[in-house]
């Protein structure tokens, strides 16, 4: 299945191809920090749960 993910900040779109909801968010939160260091360097940092519930609660799935 295809997840994505829209960054509330600044509406850019992270997708990811995964098996379950667990390993898209996994894969999201990995691709979100990266995204965070580089687009949003000055913000101040999430944690892992605060943004795996963000993820959880935002993300939308889509069969592949």
């Amino acid at each position: 299945m295809k997840y994505s993910f829209k960054c509330p900040a600044c509406d850019q779109v992270i997708t990811v191809v995964a098996d379950s909801d667990d390993e898209a968010i996994g894969k999201i939160n990995a691709e979100g920090a990266i995204h965070a260091q580089q687009v949003h360097p000055d913000m101040p940092p999430m944690t892992e749960e605060q943004m795996t519930q963000m993820v959880r609660e935002s993300m939308t799935r889509e069969e592949a």
